[in-house]
Formats: C-alpha cells, sequence, structure tokens
C-alpha cells in the first residue's frame, strides 16, 4: 500500500513538472512571436508606402506597372510596401437590384478591375500579388483567360479570385476601391495617379523614376540599389 502511494505521488510530480515546463515554452513562443511582429511592425513602419490607383486596361498603368513599380520592389522591397487600387476613372451606381460601374475602357475594364481587385484581397504574399497583378494587366485582352493562368503562374487559387470577381463579392470590393479613389484630395485627373506616403505631389517624376522617388523618401540607411 505504501509502496502504491510512493509512485501515485512520483506521477503526480512528473505531471507537475511536465506541466509546468509546458506553460513555460508556451510563454516562451508566445514572447519570441511579439518580439517577431515587434520587429515587422518597426520595419514597415519604417516602410514608404507606395499607393498606385490604376486601371485594368489603361496603356499607362500598364506601363508604370511593368517597367517602375515591379523593377522597384525587386529591388528594394525592404524600402518600400505597396498598395494597387483599381479603378480609375470608374463610376459606380447601385440601386435596388445592384451595383453596377462604368468604365474608361467599357465593360471589360470592369471586369479586369474586379479581377484585380479579388487577386489583391486573396492573394497576400506581397511578391505573388505584384506578380499577379502585372501579369494580368499585360494580358489583360481576355481577362478571363489571362486570370486563370497568371493565377497559375503565382500559385494562387484561381477558383476563388473568379468566384469572388463574378459575385457581389467582387462588386463590393471594387465599390471600395472606388470610394476611396474618389476621395483622394486633389482629385484624380490622371491614371495611373501613384501616392507617397500619402503625398501626390511630384507625379511626373514618381512616373519616370520610381526607384529614385521612393529612395529619396526613405528614413533608414539606404540600400546599394538606392545609391
Amino acid at each position: 500500500m505504501a509502496q502504491r502511494r510512493v509512485v501515485y505521488f512520483i506521477i503526480r510530480g512528473m505531471l507537475f513538472c511536465l506541466a509546468i515546463f509546458g506553460l513555460w515554452r508556451m510563454i516562451s513562443v508566445i514572447s519570441e512571436n511579439s518580439d517577431v511582429d515587434s520587429k515587422e511592425d518597426k520595419l514597415k513602419d519604417d516602410h514608404v508606402l507606395v499607393e498606385v490607383y490604376y486601371e485594368s486596361m489603361c496603356p499607362d498603368s500598364k506601363y508604370f506597372i511593368k517597367h517602375q513599380l515591379v523593377p522597384a520592389f525587386e529591388k528594394i522591397p525592404e524600402v518600400f510596401d505597396f498598395r494597387l487600387v483599381p479603378y480609375g476613372k470608374a463610376e459606380t451606381k447601385e440601386n435596388s437590384t445592384g451595383i453596377f460601374f462604368t468604365c474608361q475602357h467599357f465593360e471589360l475594364e470592369c471586369l479586369g478591375n474586379k479581377i484585380h481587385a479579388c487577386g489583391i484581397k486573396y492573394i497576400t504574399n506581397r511578391s505573388r500579388q505584384l506578380r499577379f497583378a502585372s501579369c494580368l494587366i499585360n494580358n489583360i485582352r481576355n481577362p478571363q483567360s489571362a486570370g486563370e493562368s497568371c493565377a497559375h503562374d503565382v500559385d494562387a487559387n484561381w477558383d476563388e479570385i473568379e468566384k469572388c470577381s463574378k459575385s457581389k463579392e467582387g462588386s463590393e470590393l471594387l465599390k471600395a476601391y472606388g470610394e476611396e479613389t474618389h476621395n483622394l484630395t486633389p482629385s484624380v485627373t490622371f491614371i495611373p495617379t501613384v501616392v507617397l506616403d500619402k503625398n501626390q505631389g511630384h507625379q511626373k517624376d514618381i512616373l519616370k523614376n520610381l526607384l529614385k522617388e521612393v529612395c529619396s523618401k526613405y528614413p533608414g540607411d539606404k540600400p546599394p540599389s538606392c545609391l
């Protein structure tokens, strides 16, 4: 009987030690993750924010994304982050039957804008998201087949992007981008409009040499590609 009690207390002691160790590990992991999140937040706070207001069938938008945004992000991803806002000079109308859009390059562009909007939502990796947008805007004459091909190229789920683009979800996303575009001050007069850290100044310089303008705004130590 006494021997059983000894074994019982030994087992209880071991379980208690395991519980304490497990709790300590859990607290350590949480602390480590908090440190990582803090570093990432600080890094993003230092980034220059590049916001691109564009249209899916606009030649100038295509040129800027292909020849300015993509190369700059490939060279200095540690310096800036970006937001894509696919809407441009479209108009939104809403009534009891739904949400409707009129786009500068007609109905096909509205569909392209929706595919861009849904891609932005469902492709959260920054590099893959930009590659998808760049691929799509370079092959926009048939947005459905281009969207599927581009999604495959970046290992994204085309089914969820396509479903989004054909549903109320896609319309709501594009409507929100439209509200954001219309609320810009000063108002959009040229597409693409590119905003650096909430400032629309130096548009000609930005469209001509995004890398140089981003580097000039970056407050930290300049990477080699900026020098």
